[in-house]
């Protein structure tokens, strides 16, 4: 019987993007399998679910703005200078975190035998779901401010989530001791910073990719817990509205923004494949697999009917297991080496996908590939 070849591979931006649409998709398709008869006995089952619709809903559409952001099409382009590289990876980051501690949390409400059984292990699991639906309810706000501040054509509305931002990210990376010290530990793995608009004075790193921290972190991974969101309902807001001073440096990105490094496929994240649950859909092998039929799934109106089953079946791909003898194919957290090629050819697709009917619609803007930038990886030794 052969063996499977772990995955060891650093997540980017774009990695995490597409791996958080397919298992952002699974995690609401298992929810929903298990609250097939929503109660009140279950309804944590029915607030995780709604969360992760939203976040990957919100996840969606800021894809569709990077990708207008790297084919230089923003409405608004300057804005694009008003986002931090920082917080970019620090909300990717504990997202993708989130939503893999979620999938943990419900494996045993889906290993659960009848409604009965379900509802003792909903209550079992409560508070900890609970915790994880509030930590993706923040990131999903914040990619909202990030999404008003691209796109939105009222200037103040524009400005308020500017420093809405930057405030949420201050108190972020100020309260939560996982994600500061995986910043701090991150590395320009992909050669990022030698792309840059402009150059920044080097930030050193204090060690190589910080390891996953115990699995029952939910409580000190996020400094947004339901008890801290329910008491301080009020205090939130108060707490937005004050000056924050932002410390300089969080990572080794600290001083760039969205506008300096735009190829978001060269931005690396603190997270391994190995930390992951279903981690073959946060590979760049994946990523580069769907991200044409992604591409076109993006010049569709806004409006169009259909484009989340779209969506869903593009994401449904099958995931090619790894042939043994070919984990060079993956990235390890040391790689330096970075080689930028032609954007790479797609084949056609055949007719079973779902692009073939996208080609008969007018285009409505020019998305370029977002995994142009072919990336070299070294072998694992």
């Amino acid at each position: 019987m052969a063996t499977s070849v772990p995955i060891l591979e650093q997540l980017c931006v774009t990695t995490a993007i597409i791996g958080l649409l397919a298992i952002g998709g699974k995690t609401i398709d298992s929810l929903y399998e298990m609250n097939t008869s929503p109660g009140r006995d279950t309804a944590i089952l029915n607030k995780a679910l709604q969360e992760v619709k939203q976040c990957r809903s919100s996840v969606h559409i800021l894809y569709k703005n990077f990708s207008l952001l790297e084919a230089g099409q923003l409405p608004y382009p300057d804005r694009a200078t008003w986002i931090s590289t920082d917080d970019l990876i620090a909300t990717l980051t504990d997202t993708v975190l989130a939503i893999t501690d979620l999938q943990e949390a419900i494996e045993p409400i889906e290993l659960c035998q009848g409604l009965a059984a379900r509802i003792v292990a909903c209550n079992e699991h409560s508070q900890r779901l609970t915790s994880l639906s509030t930590r993706l309810r923040w990131h999903n706000l914040t990619m909202n401010m990030m999404m008003t501040i691209l796109k939105c054509p009222g200037e103040q509305d524009a400005q308020n989530s500017r420093l809405g931002l930057e405030r949420r990210m201050t108190r972020l990376l100020s309260s939560n001791s996982d994600i500061a010290l995986r910043m701090r530990r991150l590395r320009d793995t992909f050669g990022a910073r030698s792309m840059a608009r402009r150059a920044i004075p080097n930030y050193a790193p204090i060690a190589q990719n910080a390891p996953r921290l115990p699995a029952d972190r939910t409580s000190s991974a996020s400094s947004i817990s339901e008890g801290s969101t329910s008491a301080a309902s009020g205090q939130q807001t108060a707490a937005e509205t004050e000056t924050v001073p932002q410390p300089r440096l969080w990572s080794i990105f600290s001083g760039y923004n969205l506008a300096d490094i735009p190829v978001l496929s060269m931005i690396p994240l603190p997270v391994l494949t190995l930390e992951l649950r279903d981690n073959e859909f946060y590979t760049f092998d994946f990523a580069q697999r769907v991200s044409h039929d992604l591409v076109e799934l993006m010049q569709l109106d806004p409006g169009q009917q259909g484009t989340s089953k779209m969506l869903r079946v593009i994401l449904s791909k099958p995931v090619v297991a790894l042939p043994p003898g070919t984990a060079g194919m993956n990235i390890t957290p040391n790689t330096t080496a970075v080689d930028l090629e032609p954007p790479a050819v797609e084949a056609a697709p055949t007719s079973t996908t779902p692009a073939e009917p996208l080609r008969t619609k007018k285009k409505i803007m020019s998305f370029k590939n977002p995994l142009k930038h072919r990336i070299r990886r070294k072998k694992l030794k």
